[in-house]
């Protein structure tokens, strides 16, 4: 999804540069596990053209989502009225975004930041989630540098399980790896790629 700390019309730009840059279904290991929770209350921050959000909702949660692109807003809430579904979608910059309120889950789902965002970024999320709640991740591994299916070609903003498990040290780390993968989610991202994935909970 969009890094935000880039300028929005970066991310306008590609996004109306495609139908769908990402593709209309969800992220694989998002759907996975979202089989495994209660549908509630979800926050997915730079969730693009929405293709997530539309998932979660039409399995019954209560999606909000942000993102710095005005286009991947668009086309996120034209998707929803497309699948007939409701989700609050709005533009928001992950590093003044402030959310009233606490969620139930988070996604965060190929949001690459600056190393000097992303650290702060992470503790931020992890704090809007409920005691309980489900944060997951999905980004690009170090190895991607190595492949052509996608992400930044900037190491430092590449995920280690080590980085991840410093970010979100507040949290219950219940999953996290480092796996190849072969993607297959519109036309940015294709082909082998290796990512790196953390599931964590917010103590009870």
């Amino acid at each position: 999804m969009g890094d935000m700390n880039t300028p929005g019309k970066m991310w306008d730009a590609r996004y109306s540069g495609e139908p769908s840059v990402y593709g209309t279904a969800p992220n694989a290991f998002f759907a996975q596990q979202l089989k495994e929770l209660t549908p509630a209350r979800m926050l997915l921050p730079g969730d693009g053209e929405g293709r997530n959000a539309v998932h979660a909702a039409a399995m019954g949660w209560s999606v909000r989502s942000f993102d710095a692109s005005q286009v991947g807003v668009q086309k996120s809430v034209a998707l929803a009225l497309e699948r007939g579904v409701t989700i609050e979608a709005e533009m928001g910059d992950c590093r003044t975004w402030a959310p009233g309120e606490s969620f139930d889950a988070i996604g965060l789902f190929y949001l690459h930041l600056l190393p000097h965002v992303r650290p702060s970024f992470h503790q931020l999320a992890a704090t809007w989630l409920k005691p309980g709640g489900t944060l997951l991740l999905e980004g690009f591994g170090p190895g991607q540098l190595a492949f052509d299916s996608g992400g930044p070609k900037n190491l430092d903003m590449l995920f280690t399980e080590d980085m991840l498990r410093g970010d979100f040290a507040g949290l219950d780390v219940a999953y996290c790896e480092t796996v190849d993968v072969v993607l297959n989610e519109g036309p940015y991202h294709q082909g082998r790629a290796e990512v790196t994935r953390l599931v964590a909970c917010r103590p009870a």
